[in-house]
């Protein structure tokens, strides 16, 4: 499609011309502020209703004396020639409404737009649907403005444009040009990459938390061994040995209690003996497992409020930042108001030239009246648009300060319960004292036994049955402390074997975590190997720029992005010569794959001095001071 004609009448700041557009490279010469750009937004208000900038709230009536021209159409006439050499002409026009309520002053109630295919007036539904069928709009912005793809375009949208494009480079096609990477294929088992880096992520964080507790048991596990100052065998020997005299001593003790009867009886003692130390025994092990039992949920809850504090103050933090953005916003879009209030208020004097202080020749005062209110109608819109960009910046933080406190509040409200069970958990804790074995039943009973039965002993021999009682009971406690030293062999044994059942484990997970870091290696090599392809594939679409689809990131993983370069040097980097050649050369891309020409216009086109080839009309913008007014080439 090519531009053949416009007619303008009262656009902006220009009330009546028509400019021809002879042949495939049109140029418009001009001084700055003599329309070149609106010239832009006239072809692009006839077809979409809105200007260069994609705006369609900008300013449409031209301004005299700071105020719109009233009682008067707008409009803007086009005539374009199709590729297949077809004419036709559009023409959209901006009219103002007025009424007179009974018999009242006349009065301005509204705009409306008339629109007109090949002179035919049609509905606003018809028109669009004309333009539609012939250029998509999205399209249209793409093809027109070599700067809009790098500029205007998201790179998420660039991202997705130059993919559709391009043919899909599929996995299979990634492994079979590149034999390094034959082992991927049986790991991923089904999976596409992106699932399987999803499945190592979550195992290897099971693992490096299971990693990461296995040394605190093993230290817990050491700090519990208990210290062994005597040998294993001599330990049983003495205990044997000491068994033997105290079977001895109760045997004599029986025997000067009642002869057989009083053996009989020692039996009884014993076993009595044996139940009284079995239950009491039973009673501390059960108040070690309760005390310990409380003593891990109190450790474990007061993980977890030292967590949610840990939580809640980051958010606090956030939340502070926030706040200072709000009011940085804030600060910014009162400054911006107060700068337009002040613009706003400034008039045209007429009279004195600031500049050399001359008075003003009359004949120019008109136009310089003009310039100057198109200046600050131009500036106030862009104030406008800072500020409203401002107030919409301090909304959006004001609404993460608001998500930002309900979480907080949210962790404030757990942190009290939490904190609530914490301190109930130790009180529980402390609350736990050791059990005065007398005091239990069975214990009580049991010695009631014993009691009765020591009592009952030939008391005719009292004083050597007391003392082979005696010895018997110190032999006992000697017994005792010799148990339990020699049980510290099986607990150090049961710990060690904890120690190697945790360490066997520790070196598996590491098996496991190695395992699983080569899946992972072998699919960052996926990733970049694939990468490289892809952009192979979209960078044959074009004759000069190149793309950078993704960066590597310095823990190694791939991040996407859309990065337009020409010669190597990125484009935030290129001068504006290149900036513009590089549009160029994506139009013309994009026009092939679309299968549609459009108009190109080249603002600011004196920054280049040779311009590449291009499929599609160009009209080059070019600011010249010698030109006053608007001279087209």
């Amino acid at each position: 499609m090519k531009l053949k004609k416009l007619n303008i009448r009262n656009f902006k700041g220009i009330k009546k011309n028509t400019f021809e557009f002879n042949g495939d490279n049109v140029v418009i010469r001009g001084d700055n502020a003599t329309g070149k750009t609106t010239v832009f937004d006239s072809m692009c208000w006839l077809l979409f209703g809105k200007d260069s900038l994609d705006r369609a709230d900008f300013e449409i009536k031209t301004i005299e004396n700071g105020t719109p021209l009233h009682k008067v159409n707008h409009e803007v006439e086009g005539e374009f020639m199709n590729d297949d050499g077809t004419l036709f002409t559009l023409r959209r026009v901006y009219r103002e409404k007025y009424s007179n309520p009974r018999g009242g002053e006349v009065k301005l109630t509204g705009h409306t737009t008339d629109y007109f295919i090949d002179e035919v007036p049609v509905k606003e539904k018809e028109y669009k649907a004309y333009i539609n069928n012939i250029i998509d709009e999205d399209v249209f912005k793409l093809i027109t403005n070599p700067l809009y793809f790098n500029e205007q375009y998201s790179w998420q949208n660039r991202r997705k444009l130059l993919l559709e494009m391009c043919e899909n480079v599929d996995d299979e096609s990634v492994i079979h040009c590149h034999g390094e990477l034959r082992k991927l294929a049986s790991i991923l088992n089904g999976h596409t990459v992106e699932e399987h880096k999803k499945i190592v992520a979550s195992k290897k964080a099971a693992i490096n938390k299971e990693l990461d507790m296995i040394p605190v048991r093993i230290d817990e596990a050491i700090e519990n061994k208990p210290e062994i100052t005597t040998n294993k065998e001599v330990l049983k020997e003495n205990i044997e040995t000491l068994n033997n005299d105290i079977k001895k001593l109760e045997e004599e003790k029986a025997l000067l209690s009642n002869g057989l009867s009083a053996v009989e009886n020692q039996l009884k003692i014993k076993d009595l003996q044996q139940k009284s130390e079995a239950r009491k025994n039973e009673v501390l092990s059960m108040y070690h497992m309760d005390k310990k039992r409380l003593q891990s949920e109190y450790e474990l809850l007061l993980k977890e409020v030292k967590s949610l504090q840990e939580e809640r103050q980051k958010l606090i933090s956030q939340s502070y930042d926030i706040e200072q953005n709000i009011k940085r916003e804030d600060e910014h879009s009162k400054a911006l108001q107060d700068e337009f209030n002040e613009l706003n208020s400034k008039q045209f004097d007429g009279i004195i030239c600031p500049t050399c202080g001359q008075t003003y020749p009359e004949d120019q005062c008109e136009v310089l009246e003009q310039q100057f209110n198109k200046q600050k109608a131009d500036n106030l819109d862009k104030l406008q648009g800072l500020i409203n960009r401002a107030i919409e910046s301090k909304k959006t933080y004001s609404e993460e300060q608001e998500l930002l406190t309900v979480k907080v509040d949210s962790l404030t409200n757990q942190l009290t319960d939490k904190e609530n069970a914490c301190k109930a958990s130790k009180e529980r804790f402390e609350a736990l004292q050791e059990p005065d074995v007398n005091s239990d039943d069975e214990y009580a009973s049991l010695q009631g036994e014993l009691f009765l039965l020591e009592s009952s002993s030939n008391e005719d021999n009292e004083e050597e049955i007391e003392r082979k009682s005696a010895e018997i009971n110190a032999l006992k406690e000697k017994r005792n402390a010799l148990e339990s030293e020699l049980n510290k062999y099986k607990l150090v044994d049961d710990i060690d074997k904890r120690i190697a059942e945790l360490e066997s484990k520790q070196e598996q997970l590491a098996n496991d975590k190695n395992e699983l870091d080569e899946a992972m290696f072998l699919m960052d090599e996926f990733i970049k190997a694939k990468v490289d392809m892809l952009e192979q594939s979209i960078n044959s679409h074009f004759k000069y720029a190149r793309f950078k689809m993704f960066n590597v990131l310095v823990n190694g993983n791939i991040d996407e992005c859309c990065e337009t370069t020409y010669k190597d040097v990125p484009y935030r980097s290129m001068n504006n010569a290149a900036r513009i050649n590089v549009g160029l050369d994506i139009i013309n891309a994009l026009t092939n794959y679309y299968k549609v020409t459009a108009p190109v216009f080249i603002d600011n086109a004196e920054a280049v001095t040779e311009f590449i080839d291009v499929n599609s009309q160009t009209i080059e913008l070019i600011v010249d001071v010698t030109c006053k007014t608007l001279k087209i080439a």
